[in-house]
């Protein structure tokens, strides 16, 4: 990618001002009325362009310059355009997407520890994922782990079960072993327990506990507080600044792999900002990211979250990054996912619903800080799984609104606002969310935790949960995302087979086909819909004249390939702001792979990511 010194000092403003007049003098030429200022650099031809834009749904070639799409057309009639400068190359019949983006994941975090996860993504057998576990444990050096963090179910396993403490100290006896099962549970081996100093005196925070098993080893319950699963994962070993920048760059192209172009940050448990950044940031300065990330600051000092808001007030804002920092795709976009902690609902489905509004002060907290991000005009987000729990937030939304609105200020109208997950929405509810003005981004966490919420709640809850063609139909604005790491795996193609057939990574039915998305829809929602979310979709979510030139190459037909192949989808050329950040050389040469991670024990140096 170009140098950061390249790039003028653009406005936001100034970009989409920009973008427009590439529109209008790109399709001008399309229609022999005017030529473009210059020849493109790069023209893509012979393809099968999925555009997302009304006007022109499909088309087989585009041209871009300076990091922007300048023309979306027909093969003759975009290759007319080019110069002896030009660079022409052939899609050979390829479907092309718009850059898929994910609503809500928390890639920081992710990139900071990749390198140390072992990932069960995509294994197909709980035998074949202990074996992981026994390899790699051979090669672990003393002090350190083996680490399972999220991103599998053990539906996806021909066994059909989570592991055991006894089979995972069978599997590592010598190596302390953590395997984390969403924010619902975490496993430890004997050695583990031993390595944590753990006995039946432990204290594990209210709202968990600690089981010990015969064998030596332990679970741990989320019920449903999730701070026992986060405050061991921070009990353990972490890299130093360079190896987390190394792995987070690994991570990156890992997404990249999938077609993904861009991803929205919603902060996370035990991620603090800024000082857990340093490793994206470091590659945002020297202009190295692979995509675009829309971050979101989420609050760690529970009780003092309106403080922390205020200090971040005070070193960053929402809306003002330039044209530089927007062409390499790293800027802020407001609060949450948490606002307040006293107001997270945890999706735990191994365990009840909490109630929200049984804590003390959560409206009172909720109320204050929701107010000082409507008075800054920050955009926020908020994590609300249950119906119950939205319509308790919406409550104190909709009085926070009338009392800017009566001091004369703006309010919610102001701002674009999102609620995420909301797994349990109904009608009446779905409808205050419009009044409001509020976008809505799901995720496909049930493909991961279905079976457990359909065995809590029964048949007719789950064929609505999440109600995605409700939300759609409303006219809310609707973005696709994961949650990942933690919860589910990134691979974007699980969460468009979960949206479009309903169905759950071990096949098990979930939401019915009245809640289904076709394809058309669902890659709508993740690319236009997701660009919503961050307030971007001038910019990105279609292949149309003056956005990005984001996109991705896929290895198969989306729309045409069979139910069970797409979670198998891939890309064979990634594209952000015209430069290629992932091949698998069958269009254009492989990209030089980047330096082995040091040291060499780490996971990810022998087995990589997702498991295909």
């Amino acid at each position: 990618m170009k140098s950061s010194k390249q790039r003028p000092s653009v406005t936001r403003r100034q970009l989409l001002r920009t973008a427009a007049t590439a529109t209008a003098a790109a399709g001008a030429a399309q229609f022999g009325l005017a030529k473009p200022p210059h020849a493109p650099e790069t023209i893509f031809w012979n393809g099968k362009l999925l555009t997302q834009d009304p006007s022109r749904p499909s088309a087989s070639a585009m041209a871009i310059s300076d990091g922007l799409l300048t023309a979306v057309g027909g093969d003759r009639e975009t290759l007319a355009l080019r110069d002896e400068k030009t660079e022409i190359i052939d899609l050979k019949g390829h479907t092309v997407i718009p850059g898929l983006n994910d609503s809500h994941m928390h890639p920081t975090r992710a990139g900071r520890f990749y390198a140390l996860e072992l990932r069960w993504d995509g294994v197909r057998s709980l035998k074949k994922a202990l074996a992981m576990v026994a390899d790699q444990a051979k090669r672990t050096p003393k002090g350190e782990w083996v680490r399972v963090v999220g991103g599998w179910s053990p539906y996806q396993f021909e066994e059909q079960r989570l592991p055991t403490p006894a089979e995972l100290t069978r599997a590592a006896p010598n190596t302390p072993t953590f395997v984390l099962f969403l924010y619902s549970r975490g496993f430890l081996n004997r050695a583990a327990v031993n390595a944590l100093g753990l006995g039946p005196e432990a204290v594990a925070p209210e709202g968990t506990r600690y089981e010990f098993t015969a064998d030596g080893g332990a679970i741990l319950h989320a019920e449903p507080n999730p701070d026992l699963l986060y405050g061991t994962i921070a009990r353990l070993p972490q890299l130093n600044a360079d190896q987390q920048r190394l792995s987070t760059t690994h991570f990156y192209r890992e997404l990249n792999r999938f077609g993904l172009t861009s991803v929205i940050d919603a902060g996370g448990g035990g991620h603090r900002y800024p000082d857990n950044y340093g490793a994206t940031l470091a590659l945002a300065e020297d202009r190295q990211l692979p995509l675009r990330i829309s971050k979101y600051l989420f609050p760690q000092n529970k009780g003092r979250e309106y403080a922390e808001f205020q200090q971040w007030m005070q070193q960053v804002e929402p809306g003002d990054e330039t044209l530089s920092n927007l062409m390499h795709g790293y800027h802020l976009s407001g609060a949450g996912e948490f606002l307040v902690w006293a107001a997270g609902d945890y999706e735990n489905f191994l365990a009840p619903a909490p109630d929200i509004t049984s804590r003390p002060e959560w409206r009172s907290q909720l109320l204050r800080v929701t107010r000082l991000l409507l008075q800054a005009q920050w955009p926020l987000r908020i994590h609300a799984t249950y119906d119950a729990s939205v319509n308790a937030i919406l409550d104190v939304f909709e009085q926070a609104h009338a009392l800017e609105v009566a001091e004369h200020r703006a309010g919610f109208s102001g701002i674009r606002f999102v609620v995420d997950h909301g797994e349990t929405l109904q009608i009446s509810t779905i409808k205050r969310l419009r009044m409001l003005g509020a976008g809505v981004a799901m995720q496909s966490r049930m493909a991961y935790a279905g079976e457990y919420f359909l065995e809590r709640y029964g048949k007719a809850a789950t064929r609505r949960a999440p109600p995605l063609r409700e939300v759609l139909a409303s006219g809310i604005p609707l973005g696709l995302g994961s949650d990942a790491t933690r919860v589910a795996s990134y691979n974007p193609w699980v969460t468009l087979a979960w949206a479009t057939t309903g169905r759950s990574v071990g096949g098990t039915p979930l939401h019915g086909p009245e809640q289904r998305l076709s394809r058309s829809e669902a890659l709508y929602c993740h690319t236009v819909g997701s660009a919503w979310i961050s307030g971007e979709e001038r910019l990105k979510g279609r292949l149309r004249a003056g956005q990005f030139a984001d996109f991705a190459v896929l290895n198969a037909p989306y729309l045409s390939v069979a139910d069970a192949d797409l979670p198998l989808i891939e890309s064979a050329l990634t594209v952000v702001g015209g430069e290629a950040v992932y091949s698998d050389g069958s269009l254009t040469p492989p990209l030089k792979p980047f330096a082995p991670l040091d040291p060499d024990w780490l996971p990810v140096n022998t087995y990589g990511g997702y498991q295909t």
